[in-house]
């Protein structure tokens, strides 16, 4: 649905790259170091309030985690019957060896949204109680924690036969008895990017932060749309969607993801692009065929070259930004 949002005397987030669209925060924007020729996307702190103004609709809520335990989401443009809105899940710590298994809070596939230890205000002064969280310890080398949401569903005969690499799922979360549902592409492509806010309690001690990959799976970089897997079971090609990375530290901050892929291969700063190191190398930025929205931290040392490693993500009010 969307959601009349004012705001003034605010800084802008993104700076050039969202010329005129305005959102609350309480200090200027920081712009991140590259990661494998990847930018950071734009952040603002906002832990010192905010001030309302004039109305503004260039912001849609996603969610606000406040209405249910986990979806389906409050976005609802362009779903229409038989569509319906998504869900939000939890995904990775799936590391077993005797050095210690992953694990992780909530666990998985039982993802509920999380109370805050302290109401804070998000877009516009919103007060938010909520957000989506989740904790995991990893063990293995390249384990990830994540937590994400789905865009689309429809009934599992709408969608054809699920196949080996796109199964049925089956949640009615808050909604009433199941009904077998299978997640399907969703066109994005009017929105130029998303912002929400985000936080962690466990940064690196030495760079006093926590990375996240924010990626967006389409139907190019998911095993779902059978084209990063040519059809067949074998998916370690898949995965590398189009994505940011981004800061998280132990304070909440605005972030905002340029939904741009520029060209050649080469995002514009604040955008996203593939991992150019691993995975599909063909795969394009298809918006008008994505799944969703996915936040991961990743363990990237062997298990015998240090502790495991904690990681806690926090998400709260996600906004696409037209």
């Amino acid at each position: 649905m969307r959601k009349q949002i004012s705001c003034s005397g605010c800084s802008v987030v993104g700076m050039a790259f969202l010329s005129g669209l305005a959102a609350c925060a309480s200090s200027p924007g920081q712009v991140g170091a590259k990661d494998s020729g990847r930018p950071d996307s734009t952040a603002s702190l906002t832990d010192a309030g905010c001030m309302k103004g004039a109305p503004d609709d260039t912001y849609v809520l996603i969610d606000d985690m406040e209405t249910t335990t986990h979806g389906p989401i409050e976005f609802d443009t362009g779903i229409a019957a038989p569509l319906s809105p998504g869900y939000w899940y939890n995904s990775g710590a799936s590391y077993f060896s005797d050095a210690g298994a992953d694990t992780s809070n909530p666990p998985q596939r039982s993802f509920v949204f999380s109370a805050l230890p302290t109401p804070t205000s998000t877009l516009n002064c919103k007060a938010s109680a909520h957000a989506a969280r989740q904790t995991c310890v990893l063990n293995g080398l390249y384990d990830t924690c994540g937590v994400g949401l789905e865009f689309a569903q429809v009934p599992v005969g709408d969608a054809g036969a699920p196949t080996a690499s796109n199964p049925s799922a089956s949640d009615a979360g808050d909604a009433g008895p199941s009904i077998p549902m299978v997640t399907v592409p969703f066109d994005i492509s009017r929105y130029k990017a998303i912002t929400f806010w985000g936080m962690t309690t466990t940064p690196d001690p030495t760079a006093g932060s926590m990375r996240v990959k924010v990626q967006f799976p389409d139907t190019d970089t998911d095993p779902r749309g059978e084209i990063c897997n040519g059809g067949g079971g074998n998916t370690s090609k898949c995965y590398d969607s189009y994505a940011a990375y981004l800061n998280f530290t132990t304070s909440w901050q605005e972030f905002t993801v340029l939904l741009d892929a520029g060209n050649g291969g080469v995002p514009p700063a604040g955008g996203i692009a593939i991992d150019k190191d691993w995975g599909y190398q063909q795969a394009q930025w298809i918006p008008t065929q994505v799944y969703g929205i996915n936040w991961q931290a990743q363990r990237n040392i062997d298990p015998g070259a240090g502790p495991p490693l904690m990681t806690d993500i926090w998400v709260d009010d996600v906004y696409f930004v037209e």
